[in-house]
């Protein structure tokens, strides 16, 4: 690797644990570090869902679900510490910023860490590197490789759907009465944390409505069980233009539902930055706090966000600031990605 020098025959991806969206955006990590070092043998080791969210990944060669485990119990942190060791990994990046990460990785005794000086870890690291805050998550997390003198060029996340799975989703969606030619649009109404996440439900139901009427469309909402009522309030505005599919799909059936539609229009979450990785374009709504970290700045990628005018980081405050987020800018960001081109933008990531 240039700029550094060790053998990196066996490397190691530590990436949060509890979030979708946190393994969707190390996604151009992963591709940049195959590309620097394609013979070698690379881990991410994440949260449970990982195997299955990237199913069909080309960058790495395992993909270690045991890390949302650490910290439950003295013998699981163990364990994956002896895991870890007995592995040999030469090289281990720290997507995952936390005081954690970094004591299971000097603990292991891997001999090469590299992430960023968080949580009075620096002194954990062999190779510290600062965390700007003021920049997107995807980019800190490739300057780790850029600090190495890697080639890291700016990349968008990325997932997998098998064509068997989107056959799959087409006909679930025939069976609710959705035509292969139709233009569908998804919506994730609800979201996790959603006080300081969630645009008003009712407000997706409406862009719904307004979507029918300018460009016939039919609207798929989407989310987790937890986030079913919210979508549920969505449909009741939307009318007979919404499927509401909240919490009746497993993730594979997310994904390749996500990757039929032209247009996603999403709260701050993973099934945001899945839309992103799968090809629709996007419609993202933020808060203040978040949108400049995990927000994306792209011709097919839109953020909508209010900053209020003092800076704030208060619940009350980022609410506010969601809550003036209008329909009528959220119609026209829309109706701007699909006048661009009203045909359906896939990217070719089919395993």
């Amino acid at each position: 690797m240039k700029g550094i020098s060790f053998a990196a025959e066996r490397i190691v991806v530590l990436t949060k644990p509890g979030y979708l969206g946190d393994t969707i955006v190390a996604t151009p990590f992963l591709r940049r570090l195959h590309e620097a070092l394609p013979s070698s043998h690379i881990v991410l080791l994440g949260g449970p869902a990982a195997p299955v969210l990237l199913r069909g990944c080309p960058y790495v060669a395992e993909i270690w679900p045991q890390y949302t485990d650490l910290g439950r119990s003295l013998r699981s942190e163990v364990e994956l510490i002896r895991r870890l060791r007995r592995t040999g990994f030469q090289v281990a990046f720290l997507l995952d910023r936390s005081f954690r990460s970094a004591a299971l990785c000097a603990l292991a005794g891997i001999p090469v860490r590299v992430g960023h000086a968080t949580e009075h870890r620096g002194a954990m690291l062999t190779h510290s590197i600062p965390y700007d805050w003021s920049r997107p998550d995807r980019e800190c997390a490739l300057e780790l490789l850029r600090s190495l003198g890697v080639p890291a060029p700016t990349a968008l996340p990325e997932l997998w759907v098998s064509e068997e799975e989107r056959s799959a989703a087409r006909a679930l969606l025939n069976g609710h009465g959705v035509g292969a030619e139709e233009l569908l649009v998804g919506m994730q109404p609800g979201a996790n944390d959603a006080p300081v996440r969630a645009w008003p439900a009712e407000r997706f139901g409406e862009v719904a409505q307004r979507l029918a009427r300018s460009f016939g469309a039919r609207t798929l909402l989407l989310g987790n069980r937890e986030e079913a009522p919210a979508a549920a309030t969505a449909a009741q505005h939307a009318g007979t233009h919404a499927i509401n599919l909240a919490g009746q799909t497993d993730l594979r059936m997310a994904l390749a539902l996500i990757s039929l539609c032209t247009l996603w229009i999403g709260n701050d979450g993973g099934l945001l930055h899945a839309a992103v990785a799968l090809g629709p374009r996007t419609v993202g709504i933020f808060g203040p706090t978040k949108a400049m970290r995990w927000g994306y700045d792209h011709p097919y990628h839109r953020t909508l966000v209010h900053f209020p005018a003092v800076p704030s980081s208060d619940a009350a405050t980022v609410r506010r600031c969601l809550d003036t987020i209008t329909v009528d800018e959220v119609m026209e960001a829309a109706s701007r990605l699909l006048h661009e081109d009203p045909q359906v933008f896939h990217a070719d990531r089919v395993i």
